[in-house]
């Protein structure tokens, strides 16, 4: 069924959107076949600025300037007059959680990324007041680098709740912190070897500190209840809001199991999933295990829906390059945990996995690498490369994601090789994680950190995703600005991979047509061209015409996807 527009307004609120009046013309539900003439406007295409566009049913029938508009058919057509207001096509997020985030397995205790010891003890106290006596207390997110003089110890846990177990993630996701009472619920203790792929992290007597990394963290997260498929749905339709708000009309889920297909299929059967999702199911968890990966994918197509597929498997290849080494570097890391791998963790076997991959590619399945160092990218690429060998070079666009370093020679391949880059640009300053990975790689190494310039000149397919909840908000708009100034949102003094800046034009790009090509629909989405799918944009400023340190700021007016107006922005 169609979601009602109070059932909308319900969803959006919930994200603090609202579906309200705005001073663009306000349009009665269309039938599925009326033509929208869209006049007046400011429309950016691949042709250049355009002024009108008319769309019937899903698609766009035709572009034009004023001149080539009045020499099209005067059929009954809506009439929107958009009042010179800048039209751009829809955008994507190439690799975010929403569902992650929906079924609270980063908990529900929020902790500010830039909170320190105190205000996050504070904050973590009052969620275990607001608990009940024993339940557990899930949530994030901790930064290393803000918590000098603060130990990173269940002790330190142990003062604010000492008989509820508490499990908080850092802000990379990859990193555990816990009290001794969840260590004890889960029999950790200094006789428990270090998992597979994951650290216990240690004292000098050998006990555990609290903190887990990668898949050791596993052993606690587990013994988290998870919460009812009902809820999860209902939080992923606030999210599913929040993203159309921001201009978001597609997306790929970068990680998700059976149960997470079974939300998406009944969310897109309400009429409440508008945007077109790939969903990535998890092969692994930080090197761990999915023990449901395979019947999982021999059972995607039943969660199939036209806006939706889960034809993706994500694979981490490493952890991330900061202070714990869980990133797979080439060279030696030059600061860290004492207990840190000098050059980190790679979490696959590179013959199993090249094996892995040749059989998804013929299985017509993408597969999207969690790939931070720059080993893991090769290791990835390796065994995309087995797969381009063996069933040659019509397979999907295969993904390696994040690529926070990329060795110089391996940049050139991902075209050889028909492969898709994604960098991070909403992680720049004054995102703390940027104080970590600095302090633990080092100079040189870091001045090429995110290296996307390098990517769009080896003629690469460069896309971007968020990674949000790593980050506080998802929201595109500081994406584009971040890559193309590599400072702070609003400018400042301090860079981040200043050589490795892009144009505008690029940033667009990433976010656009380059997202739509590597889902494999770049010839009906991704741009605003007749014949495409009429999913787009109106924006309350130019893109163009500012500053290019105010583009952080731009707000989304309206969002189109398949020619239906699924956001509003209430007005003031």
């Amino acid at each position: 069924m169609k979601t009602t527009r109070s059932g909308l307004r319900r969803i959006l609120s919930a994200a603090g959107l609202v579906l309200a009046a705005c001073s663009l013309p306000q349009l009665a539900q269309a039938a599925p076949q009326h033509a929208l003439r869209f006049i007046n406007g400011h429309i950016y295409t691949p042709q250049g600025w355009r002024s009108t566009m008319e769309v019937r049913g899903a698609r766009i029938l035709r572009i034009g300037t004023r001149a080539q508009a009045r020499r099209w058919p005067r059929a009954a057509a809506t009439v929107v007059d958009l009042g010179g207001r800048t039209v751009f096509p829809g955008l994507y997020d190439m690799h975010v959680h929403p569902v992650l985030q929906a079924k609270g397995d980063e908990g529900r205790c929020r902790i500010p990324q830039d909170a320190g010891p105190q205000r996050l003890l504070e904050l973590v106290e009052a969620c275990v007041k607001a608990a009940k006596p024993g339940e557990w207390v899930s949530g994030g997110q901790w930064q290393s680098s803000l918590m000098a003089g603060t130990p990173i110890t269940a002790a330190t846990l142990d003062a604010v709740s000492p008989n509820n177990p508490v499990m908080l993630f850092d802000v990379s996701g990859h990193s555990v912190w816990a009290n001794s009472r969840a260590l004890a619920l889960t029999g950790i203790d200094r006789a428990t070897p270090n998992p597979e792929g994951g650290i216990i992290e240690r004292d000098s007597a050998g006990n555990p500190t609290g903190v887990l990394r990668e898949t050791a963290g596993r052993l606690i997260t587990i013994k988290v209840p998870p919460q009812p498929l009902a809820e999860t749905e209902r939080q992923l339709a606030g999210h599913l809001g929040m993203l159309a708000g921001f201009g978001v009309v597609g997306y790929v889920e970068a990680m998700a199991y059976r149960d997470d297909l079974e939300v998406y299929a009944a969310l897109a059967d309400k009429g409440v999933l508008k945007q077109r999702v790939q969903a990535c199911i998890a092969y692994s968890e930080s090197g761990k295990p999915n023990p449901e990966f395979e019947r999982t994918l021999a059972m995607r197509k039943q969660f199939a829906r036209s806006t939706f597929n889960a034809d993706c498997v994500k694979v981490f290849a490493d952890g991330v390059p900061t202070e714990s080494h869980t990133g797979a570097m080439l060279a030696d890391y030059q600061a860290g945990q004492p207990n840190a791998p000098a050059k980190g963790l790679l979490l696959f076997d590179p013959a199993d996995m090249a094996r892995d991959v040749t059989h998804w590619d013929k299985l017509g399945v993408t597969v999207l690498f969690h790939a931070a160092g720059d080993r893991a990218v090769r290791a990835a690429l390796d065994a995309i490369a087995a797969g381009r060998r063996a069933n040659g070079m019509g397979g999907p666009i295969h993904q390696v994601g994040h690529s926070t370093f990329v060795d110089p020679a391996d940049t050139r391949r991902f075209k050889a090789l028909n492969a898709a880059v994604e960098y991070s640009p909403y992680l720049w300053d004054p995102q703390p994680i940027n104080d970590d990975i600095t302090a633990a790689v080092g100079s040189p190494r870091i001045d090429r950190v995110w290296p996307i310039r390098e990517g769009f000149e080896a003629g690469a397919l460069v896309i971007a995703g968020s990674d949000w909840a790593v980050v506080p908000v998802p929201n595109p708009w500081i994406g584009i600005e971040t890559a193309v100034t590599r400072r702070n949102p609003g400018g400042g003094s301090r860079s981040y991979g200043l050589k490795e800046a892009i144009t505008l034009p690029q940033a667009i790009t990433m976010f656009s047509i380059n997202a739509a090509r590597r889902m494999g629909n770049s010839d009906k989405a991704g741009s605003l061209e007749p014949g495409k799918f009429a999913d787009f944009l109106v924006l309350d400023r130019d893109p163009f015409a500012i500053p290019v340190t105010q583009i952080h700021k731009t707000q989304v007016l309206e969002t189109w996807i398949g020619g239906e107006r699924v956001f509003i922005r209430q007005k003031g």
